[in-house]
Order: C-alpha cells, then sequence, then structure tokens
C-alpha cells in the first residue's frame, strides 16, 4: 500500500513538471511565433545589433587605444565605472554594463502578457481544466526565463564572436567569462520577470502592466526616500524594488559579484510567491 501511494506521488511530481514544461513551451511559440512576439524580438534584436555594431565595439576599441584611453577613461569616471578600465577583456565590460540594464528593461514589455491576453479571451479557464493554476503560473514564468536565456546566449555569442576577432589570443579567456556572466544577467533580469508575473494577473492591459512597471522602477525610490527621510524604518522597502542592486554590478567583475545577488533572488520567490498566492483565489 505503502509502495502504491509512492509510485502515485512520483507519477503527479513527473506529471507536475511535465505540465509546467508544457505550458513553458507554450511561452515560446507565443514569442518566437506570434506577430507580437516576432516583432518584439525583431526590435530586441535590431536594438542588439545597433548596440554590438557601434557602442559595444567602439568602446572596446577606446579601451585599447592609448590614443583615446585618456578621454574615454573620463567617461568611465563621470559615470562612476571606472573600474571597467581593470577588465582585460574589453568587449566584455561594455556588454557587462549594457546587459545589466538592456535586460530588464526588455523584460518589462515582452514579459507583460502572460496571463492578460488568455483571462480576456476565456483562455485561462480552459486551460485549468488541463491543469493546476500553479503549473499554469510557474509554468509561464519558466517560459519567459527560457526566453530570456536564449537571447542572453545569442548575444554573448555575438559578443564573443567579436571578441575573437579582435583578441584571437583571448580565445580561452573569454570562454571561461561566458557562463559567469550568463549566470548574472540571468538571475538579475529574474526578478524582473517575476514582477510581470505578479502584474499580469492584477491589471488587465498589457500597456497598463509595463506602464505600472516602469512607474514602480522609475519612482517607487524616490518616493521611498522621501519618505524615509521623515521615517527611516521605510527604508526597507527599496530592497522590494527590482534593479536596486545593479550599479553597484555594474562597477564589478562577475567573478566578485555574486554577493549582490541574494537580494534579486529573494524578490524573485516574494513576488512569485504573491503573485500565486492571488492567482489561486482569483476569479477566472
Amino acid at each position: 500500500m505503502q509502495l502504491n501511494n509512492q509510485k502515485s506521488i512520483n507519477g503527479n511530481k513527473k506529471q507536475g513538471v511535465n505540465s509546467i514544461w508544457l505550458i513553458a513551451q507554450q511561452e515560446l511559440l507565443k514569442s518566437f511565433a506570434s506577430p507580437r512576439g516576432l516583432f518584439v524580438s525583431g526590435v530586441f534584436i535590431i536594438i542588439w545589433g545597433l548596440l554590438l555594431v557601434y557602442p559595444i565595439r567602439i568602446s572596446a576599441a577606446a579601451m585599447t587605444s592609448p590614443d583615446s584611453a585618456s578621454l574615454f577613461m573620463v567617461v568611465l569616471h563621470f559615470l562612476g565605472l571606472e573600474a571597467l578600465q581593470d577588465w582585460l577583456l574589453s568587449e566584455f565590460a561594455i556588454y557587462w554594463v549594457v546587459a545589466l540594464y538592456l535586460f530588464p528593461t526588455f523584460c518589462l514589455v515582452s514579459a507583460a502578457d502572460q496571463m492578460i491576453s488568455d483571462r480576456q479571451r476565456g483562455g485561462l479557464r480552459f486551460l485549468t481544466l488541463r491543469c493546476t493554476r500553479g503549473q499554469l503560473f510557474f509554468g509561464r514564468f519558466v517560459g519567459q526565463m527560457i526566453i530570456q536565456s536564449i537571447l542572453i546566449c545569442v548575444t554573448l555569442a555575438i559578443t564573443y564572436s567579436l571578441l575573437v576577432f579582435n583578441n584571437p589570443q583571448h580565445i580561452l579567456k573569454g570562454l571561461g567569462l561566458v557562463p559567469l556572466i550568463f549566470c548574472h544577467i540571468l538571475l538579475v533580469t529574474a526578478p524582473f520577470v517575476a514582477l510581470m508575473s505578479l502584474l499580469s494577473i492584477t491589471v488587465d492591459s498589457v500597456r497598463m502592466a509595463s506602464l505600472i512597471a516602469f512607474i514602480i522602477l522609475a519612482l517607487g525610490g524616490l518616493l521611498i526616500n522621501y519618505f524615509a527621510s521623515y521615517l527611516q524604518i521605510l527604508a526597507v522597502f527599496k530592497y522590494g524594488i527590482p534593479g536596486g542592486q545593479i550599479y553597484s554590478m555594474a562597477q564589478s567583475h562577475p567573478t566578485i559579484a555574486w554577493g549582490a545577488l541574494t537580494q534579486p533572488t529573494l524578490q524573485t520567490m516574494t513576488f512569485l510567491l504573491i503573485g500565486y498566492a492571488i492567482f489561486k483565489r482569483q476569479d477566472i
């Protein structure tokens, strides 16, 4: 009897994982096969293409050129990014800063429609007949994270190709840095995707979800600092706003930036738990 119960539990777990994976695959198709997904992905690729051709390539060359290095270092000091001059691989140094800011921003648009369209069309009710709400909610999040992983891998591969073309002697050092940068960028991106998971079940418009996210990120810190000046304990709410650690990470090397990943990890778990708690009790 106990053996049968154990087999049943294992079977349910396997079925749950399979359901999450199927829902994640649906997100992949929606992002790379639908007109809206293709448009967003196309815009992202164009932006990254321009960034790689101009700012990243030119900045990397400036960091290694004695003629322009002094002027470029002045700019880095002005931005508070003078630590970039200590990077051996200048292409990855510029990529590191750009990716830390661009990928989270891109999530606010690309991950906004995890639930909204399906809820408006009545598709959520149909889906919950075949899977649990938890599988649906977390499956959509996993799908979005896979999408971000693919995009990060593509941009890293292009940047690595640029590095190899410019400095073939650093081919092994660059290859060793790729997985480290990938893990950092993905974990920094995770709370932004989780925030959009939360907003996608509480807002009825994709544009409104993105707008609210932009407002939270742009004004949240300013408002918290203002009220914290009167009541210091309110400053703790700053830790709930995604991206607060990005600037300090941009000033660090990935090999020493692991400590800054605790905040986005906790934020991701918090947003997902709140979102699932709301979705579990929501009328669809």
